[in-house]
């Protein structure tokens, strides 16, 4: 169905004049300088201070973001290169102070870009799970893949059983490595190795000489800053930081971060760099909420070096922030296996005891107990 005119033109004023939502354009330069090896590490302990209080700051997220992956698929060396898009949407709750996430995972096709009522069309996908990660190892995952026989059930119980959805309580190292699975504290609010604030925590200890003169000395002349000044009197502090090449005498690594003073100096682009060519490059813009910043839209590329010695852009991966609520209460029956809604004869395998249980009537069984009625 599409949306009244009037309103959807309604919607897109007040998406573009809402003063919760800052643009993260490339402001004019007024001035510029590099920072000397005192600032500098007096300016990665204020980053990692400024980081850390905007991530703290969000008690309870839930929200959903709207995730689209562009790849370049080479059907032979005879054919040019089309790119592929896919969709999907994950549905999220987050409680921070409880260490409790859930996200959802469902395939969509193509949202109508033209109709901003018309909410993206969600699409049976075997792919298509739920996950529940809390305080501690373990976590749960339930695919809406059907399976047959698993080992671990009766094989009695099996037959009468066929196929359905299987709920796995599995290690959480196990979920972090499943490429759909969305954290957004990984994703969104820092990296696969923790918080924004980490990097810049971890130079300002070693810059102040905590870790010894010799480690300073090395790391202080990879380590640059510099200092934007922009005409509105915010500015960006831009962070450059040398790695070894891949090969001795190799090209040199690098890793540049520009965090901005409008969004609570979040960084507002990420880029991983070859000598001057991109290997990745990340960016990102905000909507201010009570004074925190939230990613409203993240946009990851990578590119590929070429023989001609240009780097070619190989993947675009987009995550559209298109509702949120934050610092307010979530149900805790979200982070609870009962949220599933299992359907009788439905099977749940822990990998972490090496056991199995079926829902009966009343709820999870062992599954040797489990005695199937029509």
């Amino acid at each position: 169905m599409v949306g009244h005119p009037s309103v959807t033109i309604l919607l897109l004023l007040l998406c573009l004049c809402s003063p919760s939502q800052v643009p993260a354009e490339e402001p004019a330069d007024e001035q510029q300088r590099e920072l000397n090896p005192e600032e500098s590490q007096q300016t990665l302990a204020f980053l990692a201070k400024q980081l850390t209080a905007n991530f703290d700051a969000i008690h309870t997220w839930q929200g959903t973001y709207l995730y689209s992956r562009e790849s370049l698929f080479h059907r032979s060396r005879f054919e040019p290169p089309v790119w592929k898009t896919t969709y999907c949407l994950f549905p999220f709750w987050l409680d921070q102070r409880q260490d409790q996430l859930r996200v959802n995972y469902t395939q969509t096709e193509k949202p109508d870009e033209l109709d901003q009522l018309q909410p993206p069309i969600k699409v049976g996908s075997p792919l298509n799970a739920q996950w529940i990660m809390v305080k501690g190892e373990e976590c749960l995952e339930l695919s809406e893949k059907r399976f047959g026989s698993v080992y671990g059930f009766p094989d009695e119980i099996q037959k009468q059983i066929g196929g359905g959805r299987i709920l796995y309580r599995k290690w959480k190292s196990e979920l972090e490595r499943d490429g759909r699975f969305f954290d957004p504290r990984k994703k969104v609010l820092g990296t696969a190795a923790g918080s924004f604030a980490r990097t810049p925590e971890m130079y300002a200890k070693v810059l102040s000489g905590a870790e010894g003169r010799e480690k300073q000395e090395k790391f202080s002349k990879r380590v640059t800053i510099k200092e934007r000044k922009l005409k509105d009197g915010n500015k960006q502090l831009i962070v450059k930081i040398e790695y070894n090449p891949a090969k001795p005498n190799g090209t040199p690594r690098f890793r540049q971060v520009t965090y901005d003073s409008r969004f609570s100096f979040n960084p507002v682009k990420y880029e991983s760099l070859y000598g001057t060519d991109p290997d990745r490059i990340q960016t990102f813009s905000y909507k201010n909420v009570d004074g925190i910043s939230l990613p409203e839209k993240v946009v990851l590329e990578d590119f590929k070096p070429m023989p001609s010695g240009k780097s070619e852009l190989t993947s675009r991966l987009t995550y559209t922030l298109i509702d949120s609520k934050l610092n307010q209460p979530i149900d805790q029956d979200q982070f609870k296996i009962k949220s599933f809604n299992l359907h009788y004869g439905e099977r749940m395998l822990d990998r972490t005891k090496n056991s199995a249980f079926i829902q009966g009537t009343e709820g999870l069984v062992p599954a040797e107990e489990f005695q199937y009625k029509k």
